[in-house]
């Protein structure tokens, strides 16, 4: 009988050389140190070479336009929620996780909050609230109406409160335009205090439960919020435009030298850092081989039966025992 096709049936009929050949593949690339198994510098040129392949192609720029208007289609094609579509042991993970109460370093607060965007929506706040007070100061005109209907509106007295109502109606407006000028001071001084206000609040312990239960409600209007609205705001943010940023980033990044040597660097000292040290020594006491390795090596397996099944590695199996059979009988 030939060799190959008895081979071919034993792969293909009895799991248990592939299984094999499996656990040893993982007990090599769990057993070698780090360094063996990765050359740094072929890493980060491979890395290199594969975004600049990426950005200098259409086609890839194409491709990920075409999934983000599938996305967006598939949104607006579906009704509900997130919230209906994500398990509620999940959503209360997160929400779990969101609630921790936690008080950032104020001077990172600061840093993140005083900018110019910030401090131009303060100062709109601000304006808008003292103006609208300066304009209810003064006498309602209800009231001033109410006065020229009544009795009280005819004689000297309602020539003395006519002459009233004109000279209030002057000083008022003078006095509008003066608290107009005087908010833009006021609220120029006072945005820096509001700035210190909201970094102080943000980052003070007893605000910590407040706010973490603030990111945790965000989170549930984020999951109630309707699908389709979702894909109006993907709308908003021009995916076109967005895709064409992140070329342009990706594009710098891959011709940059600086960028070269950052990223060999990392994969030089991540590769240091462990030293001689192989992926069981880093994972040892962790559980985590113990836990991942039979799926891993489950889903190897069922990979590799069904690869063995194909016309490909048949020809492929076929034709290299040939080739060692001709040269066993040259030998």
């Amino acid at each position: 009988m030939p060799l190959a096709p008895s081979l071919l049936r034993l792969l293909r009929e009895d799991d248990s050389h592939l299984r094999a050949l499996v656990s040893l593949i993982l007990d090599d690339l769990l057993s070698r140190p780090a360094k063996e198994l990765v050359d740094s510098r072929w890493l980060a040129d491979a890395i290199l070479s594969g975004m600049r392949a990426s950005v200098e192609d259409d086609r890839t720029r194409r491709w990920i336009l075409d999934q983000l208007q599938a996305s967006r289609q598939l949104a607006v094609s579906q009704q509900g929620t997130l919230a209906q579509r994500v398990s509620p042991e999940v959503s209360r993970a997160v929400k779990d996780l969101l609630r921790r109460p936690y008080s950032p370093d104020p001077l990172l607060v600061r840093a993140i909050v005083d900018h110019r965007a910030i401090r131009n929506l303060m100062r709109d706040m601000l304006q808008t609230t003292l103006n609208d007070y300066a304009k209810k100061v003064q006498v309602p005109k209800g009231a001033m109406d109410a006065f020229a209907a009544s009795p009280l509106s005819r004689g000297r007295l309602g020539q003395l409160a006519a002459a009233a109502g004109v000279a209030a109606k002057v000083v008022g407006g003078e006095v509008e335009r003066q608290m107009e000028g005087r908010v833009k001071e006021v609220v120029d001084d006072a945005i820096a205090r509001s700035v210190e206000i909201a970094v102080r609040h943000f980052c003070a312990p007893e605000h910590a439960q407040d706010i973490a239960a603030w990111r945790a409600d965000g989170f549930d209007v984020a999951m109630h919020f309707p699908l389709s609205a979702w894909a109006h705001e993907l709308d908003k943010l021009d995916p076109e435009g967005l895709v064409t940023d992140i070329e342009a980033l990706l594009r710098a990044l891959t011709r940059s030298e600086a960028f070269a040597g950052q990223l060999r660097g990392a994969i030089d000292a991540a590769l240091t850092q462990g030293g001689d040290k192989s992926a069981r020594d880093f994972l040892e006491g962790s559980g985590l081989e113990e836990g991942w390795r039979p799926q891993a090596e489950e889903l190897m397996v069922r990979r590799a039966l069904a690869f063995v099944q194909t016309d490909g590695f048949e020809a492929w199996f076929g034709a290299l025992v040939s080739a060692a059979e001709a040269s066993g009988d040259q030998g």
